[in-house]
């Protein structure tokens, strides 16, 4: 075997290794299941709730609908069932304690939104449709970032480190 060959074959274990890593989905309490279609929306127990639980997941599945609506005619298909993904609505203005109002597990395919801020789920789109590789956001700057803006009124540029 040549010494560039066992590069390539290094360089290619690395990269199986670099797209099964990830961190699995914490579990959550649950206080009631819907669906957005034919995705499976769960909502956290604790989630602000006037009337029953089940009807509060309903009407924050419509808003998701409409979201990727909203991204997928200038972004194109997500395979949120080809690919059994579900979404849970989780507690408060934030997803976990670094701040993240919404996160994209692939290892678990789940994506958690936080229940004040659903304006962040193309972002979440964004990931599950260009996959792990785009935890860096590489690119996003340039054109995702802008959309966002413009289409969403989300300012995410001091988020993705972009110029001003």
């Amino acid at each position: 075997m040549t010494s560039s060959l066992a590069r390539r074959i290094n360089l290619l274990g690395w990269l199986v290794v670099a797209t099964g890593c990830g961190v699995s989905a914490p579990d959550i309490p649950l206080a009631a299941s819907c669906a957005a279609g034919t995705i499976p929306v769960q909502l956290e127990q604790g989630v602000a709730v006037q009337g029953l639980p089940a009807a509060v997941c309903q009407a924050f599945a419509k808003v998701l609908v409409e979201y990727r609506a909203t991204f997928e005619a200038d972004w194109g298909g997500v395979p949120l069932q080809e690919e059994q993904w579900t979404i849970r609505v989780r507690v408060g203005s934030t997803v976990d304690a670094d701040g993240h109002t919404g996160i994209t597990y692939h290892r678990s395919r789940i994506v958690d939104i936080a229940e004040q801020s659903p304006e962040t789920f193309p972002h979440e789109l964004r990931h599950v449709q260009l996959g792990p590789g785009s935890d860096d956001h590489h690119g996003w700057c340039r054109n995702f970032e802008p959309w966002e803006e413009r289409v969403l009124g989300v300012d995410e540029r001091t988020y993705l480190g972009c110029p001003r």
